[in-house]
């Protein structure tokens, strides 16, 4: 199977991670566990391919009994990479830990968090960043409050240092349950995979113009469907939120890279974007628009 390949590298990593390691070993560290990172996208998108196909044979109806094989193969399928899915996060969060952010950079952001308690949560042993949505946003909105915006500029004088030039910087917008109403703000975010995608477009934004070059930068939207708490019935504050991730770049991104950039014109943030997947087929991959 090909995911033996990146769980192999797993070990390897491991292995590496007794004792000092020199910059090649570093480096080999670093390519392995961005690997194990698009190894979970692919993993992520193929169970999204699979619950699509369940719900299209659901809704196909009838009592064929080749339909009914066809159903229980896709639901054999998805079970089997919801398995696989689970088995690789549990691998990389094993072999994260030998990855940590460098001392100043992982200070730096643990002081951010301090000053900034209402607006952002910083959890070291995954490298990320966790904006809470009530307080950067408006409710159904992505445009950025100001005490947010003053929060990223100095997130971003941070993100521009020389220990965190090695880490590209991935952005990705959740929601809770709960459908946009508003016909105003669904004309800006028709749903919540828009409204996802959006403010972490937002965030990225304000990134970018705080001198953040776009190449380290990507964004993504999970909408509704990565809660961190079960959504009642106006959904939950916990899972409205943005989260950024620092993930270690490979050698050949480390040289193609910029150290900086000029300030870019905001990207139309609320404006169309791609068709986004349709709530009747949750994915568990990210959309990813960027």
């Amino acid at each position: 199977m090909k995911y033996v390949k990146a769980w192999m590298g797993f070990a390897v990593l491991a292995m590496m991670m007794v004792g000092c390691v020199s910059q090649r070993e570093l480096d080999e560290m670093r390519t392995l566990y961005r690997q194990s990172q698009d190894q979970i996208l692919e993993l992520q998108a193929q169970l999204e391919e699979a619950r699509a196909r369940i719900a299209a044979l659901q809704a196909a109806g009838g009592d064929e009994a080749t339909l009914r094989q066809q159903l229980a193969d896709a639901i054999a399928e998805r079970d089997r990479l919801q398995k696989l899915l689970a088995e690789a996060e549990q691998r990389l969060r094993e072999g994260a830990v030998g990855v940590a952010l460098p001392a100043d950079l992982d200070t730096a952001l643990r002081e951010l968090a301090q000053q900034y308690p209402d607006l952002l949560t910083y959890d070291p042993d995954r490298g990320m960043v966790k904006f809470r949505s009530d307080f950067t946003f408006d409710l159904g909105s992505a445009e950025l409050k100001p005490q947010a915006t003053e929060m990223l500029n100095r997130l971003a004088q941070i993100l521009k240092s020389g220990s965190a030039s090695g880490y590209e910087i991935r952005i990705v917008g959740h929601t809770d349950n709960v459908p946009i109403g508003n016909p105003a703000t669904r004309a800006k975010h028709p749903t919540n995979w828009h409204l996802s995608v959006h403010r972490a477009i937002s965030v990225e934004n304000a990134l970018e113009r705080a001198g953040i070059p776009p190449v380290r930068m990507g964004v993504a939207g999970y909408s509704q469907y990565r809660p961190v708490v079960p959504n009642g019935p106006r959904g939950a504050e916990a899972n409205r939120r943005v989260e950024l991730y620092l993930v270690p770049m490979s050698p050949s991104q480390l040289q193609e890279a910029p150290a900086a950039a000029a300030p870019a014109p905001e990207k139309g943030v609320g404006q169309a974007v791609p068709a986004a997947p349709a709530p009747a087929a949750p994915a568990e991959s990210p959309a990813l628009y960027k």
